[in-house]
C-alpha cells in the first residue's frame, strides 16, 4: 500500500491541473459574483487521480478551511485492479492560492483505498483544530461483506493513531456483514455520534473524543433505534444539538431517487437516545414538500439560533430551488420565505438544484448546486437574505459543453467562497470526471 500511494500521490502531483479554459463564464447581468483571479488559475481547478486506464473518475464532496488557512478537500476516487476500478476515498490539500500543499498527507494528499474493497465516501467534518473525521463503507471483494469505518486525520493530514487504534464502529473483523454508515456528528463536548444501520435495523454509536465507547450511552455505547414511523427511512443529516439532543432530518418514503419524496421528515432524540416526547408527535414530524411537488432535501444546517435551515429542490414542471427554516420546536419559521419555504426558479424550464448552504455572520445565505441538465450542468451559487429573498446568483462550466456539479460550500474568514464538486474530465480521451474547485469573491 505504501508504494501504492505514494504512485498514486506523485501522479496528482503531477496530474493536478488548472482549469482556466476557453470558455466564457456564464454570469447574468445582475451578478456580483466574480471568480477569484488569485486562486489557481481564472479562479478554477480540477484535480485528478490517473491510473493506466482511460477509465477513472474522482468527485470532490466536501470543502473546509483550516485555520492555517490551508483548504482541505475530500472526495472519492477511483483505482484500476484485475477485477475494475475500485473506489476509495482522498483528502486533498492545497495552499490557499490553490496550489498543492506538500505538508498535508503525502505530497499533498491522504488516500484510503484498498485493492480488495470498495471504500465509500459517506460523511465527513471538520473540528476546530482542522483536523477531520469522516465515515466510510468499506465492502469487502470477493465476499461481499459491508462494514463501517471511522478515520481521523490531523490538521496536516496524517492518521490519528491514537483514535484509530480505539475506534470501533459495526462489525470489526472477519465474516460476512451487512453494516453501512449513514451519519456522523460532533457534539459540544467533542464526543462522536455515529449512525449506522446493519440488517435493515439502526444503531447509534457514542464514541469518547479519543475513539473509545462511551459506555454511559446504551449498552457499551451502542443504541438500537426504531423509525417505525417511517420505515425504511432515508436520511439527509444528523445534527448534536447544544442541549445534547440529536435531530434527524430525512425523507419518509415512498422514496424515488428520480423524483423524490412527497414528504420529510424531522426526529429528535434526547441526550439517552429515546424520543423526545416535547418534539413534534413524540419525537416525529411529517412535513409535506408541498401541493402536487416532490422534492429532495440535501442539505440540513443548524443556525446560530438554534432554527433549523434546509435546501434541496423541488419537482413539478420542472426542478427548483427549494429552502425551508423551522423554529427548534419543529414549527415553520413564517419569518422566512413564505411560511417558512422559499422556492425559487433560477432556471425556467430547466433544473436548478442546492446542493449545501453556507451562511455568513451577518445571516445571510449562499447556496451552492447545480444549475441545468445533467448532460451540461453548471457551478451554480446564489445569495438570499437572512429572510429568504433572492439577492444574487451565478452559474459557469468547467470545460464548455460537459457537466460541472457543485456538493458543497464553504466561507472563509475573509468572505470569499469556496465551492467544490466535480466535472467532466477536461482530458476528453478518458471517461469519467476530476474534483472540481473554484473560488468567488462579492
Amino acid at each position: 500500500m505504501t508504494t501504492s500511494r505514494s504512485r498514486l500521490s506523485s501522479s496528482i502531483a503531477k496530474s493536478i491541473t488548472t482549469s482556466l479554459l476557453t470558455c466564457a463564464l456564464l454570469l447574468p447581468i445582475h451578478a456580483a459574483f466574480t471568480l477569484d483571479t488569485t486562486f489557481s488559475s481564472g479562479g478554477r481547478l480540477t484535480i485528478s487521480f490517473p491510473d493506466s486506464t482511460s477509465t477513472y473518475t474522482s468527485q470532490a464532496f466536501r470543502v473546509f478551511v483550516q485555520p492555517s488557512n490551508r483548504i482541505v478537500v475530500g472526495g472519492t476516487f477511483t483505482n484500476s485492479t484485475p477485477d475494475g476500478g475500485l473506489t476509495g476515498v482522498a483528502f486533498v490539500g492545497l495552499t490557499p492560492t490553490g496550489g498543492l500543499d506538500s505538508g498535508f498527507g503525502s505530497g499533498g494528499s491522504a488516500i484510503d483505498w484498498r485493492s480488495d474493497a470498495f471504500t465509500s465516501f459517506s460523511d465527513a467534518l471538520m473540528y476546530a483544530d482542522g483536523s477531520t473525521l469522516r465515515l466510510s463503507q468499506v465492502f469487502r471483494l470477493p465476499v461481499g461483506s459491508s462494514t463501517v469505518r471511522t478515520v481521523r486525520l490531523t490538521a496536516n493530514g496524517a492518521e490519528d493513531g491514537v483514535f484509530a487504534s480505539n475506534v470501533s464502529i459495526g462489525p470489526c473483523c472477519f465474516g460476512f456483514f451487512n453494516a453501512r454508515p449513514v451519519q456522523i456528528a460532533v457534539r459540544s463536548d467533542g464526543k462522536i455520534l455515529a449512525l449506522i444501520t446493519d440488517q435493515g435495523e439502526y444503531f447509534l454509536y457514542r464514541l469518547n473524543p479519543d475513539g473509545t465507547r462511551d459506555t454511559t450511552f446504551g449498552t457499551n455505547g451502542v443504541l438500537g433505534i426504531v423509525f417505525n414511523k417511517f420505515s425504511p427511512a432515508n436520511f439527509v443529516d444528523m445534527i448534536a444539538l447544544s442541549d445534547g439532543k440529536i435531530l434527524l432530518v430525512g425523507h419518509v418514503p415512498p422514496y424515488d431517487f428520480t423524483n423524490g419524496s412527497s414528504e420529510f421528515f424531522f426526529a429528535r432524540l434526547s441526550e439517552t437516545g429515546n424520543w423526545d416526547k416535547s418534539f413534534g408527535r413524540v419525537g416525529t414530524l411529517r412535513v409535506p414538500f408541498g401541493p402536487g411537488v416532490t422534492g429532495n432535501i440535501r442539505k440540513a444546517l443548524l443556525q446560530a439560533d438554534g432554527k433549523i435551515l434546509l435546501s434541496g429542490s423541488v419537482t413539478s414542471s420542472d426542478a427548483d430551488v427549494w429552502m425551508a427554516r423551522f423554529r427548534p420546536n419543529g414549527r415553520r419559521d413564517t419569518t422566512f420565505g413564505n411560511d417558512g419555504v422559499v422556492i425559487q426558479d433560477l432556471a425556467p424550464g430547466d433544473t436548478d438544484v442546492a446542493n449545501s448552504l453556507a451562511i455568513s455572520p451577518d445571516g445571510k445565505i449562499r447556496i451552492a448546486g447545480q444549475l441545468g441538465p445533467s448532460s451540461a450542468s453548471s457551478f451554480l451559487v446564489a445569495r438570499f437574505s437572512g429572510n429568504g429573498a433572492f439577492e444574487e446568483q451565478t452559474s459557469f462550466p468547467f470545460t464548455a459543453g460537459q457537466y460541472a456539479v457543485a456538493s458543497d460550500i464553504t466561507l472563509q474568514p475573509d468572505g470569499k467562497l469556496l465551492v467544490a464538486g466535480y466535472t467532466r474530465n477536461p482530458n476528453t480521451s478518458i471517461t469519467g470526471s476530476v474534483m472540481a474547485i473554484a473560488r468567488l469573491t462579492e
